[in-house]
């Protein structure tokens, strides 16, 4: 893979991500104020999304040949999104029991941002 389209990959998963954790946000407050305008839209865009982080980070995991830190934020990544449907299902059905999901959510967040930045990380 050439270096411009690992820029792309790097580019599209790097903004993803910020648009995942955006519309989570206005999902979240779009079902906690019981607002049901263009959830349906906006869910599926957020599905769109899951995926198009994840292709990217598999791609990006190929060009720097699957080290152990990214593997292992790869993983904590999927976490994080499990946990961030959990809330938004749990919020919808006003169910109980998020708070375990949100640290969770919280937790897995602050890891794969530190992995990501490589934060105390030596190279």
């Amino acid at each position: 893979m050439d270096a411009q389209t690992f820029l792309l990959y790097y580019k599209v998963h790097i903004g993803t991500w910020m648009l995942l954790i955006l519309l989570f946000g206005v999902l979240f407050l779009l079902y906690k104020w019981k607002v049901s305008f263009a959830n349906r839209l906006l869910r599926t865009i957020l599905w769109l999304l899951y995926s198009l982080s994840i292709v990217s980070g598999v791609a990006i995991l190929y060009v720097y040949q699957f080290p152990a830190q990214y593997i292992i934020k790869g993983m904590i990544s999927l976490i994080l999104i499990y946990s961030m449907e959990v809330i938004l299902r749990k919020t919808k059905r006003k169910q109980r029991g998020t708070s375990i999901y949100w640290f969770i959510c919280i937790t897995a967040l602050s890891i794969v941002l530190l992995l990501g930045f490589n934060i105390g990380m030596s190279n």
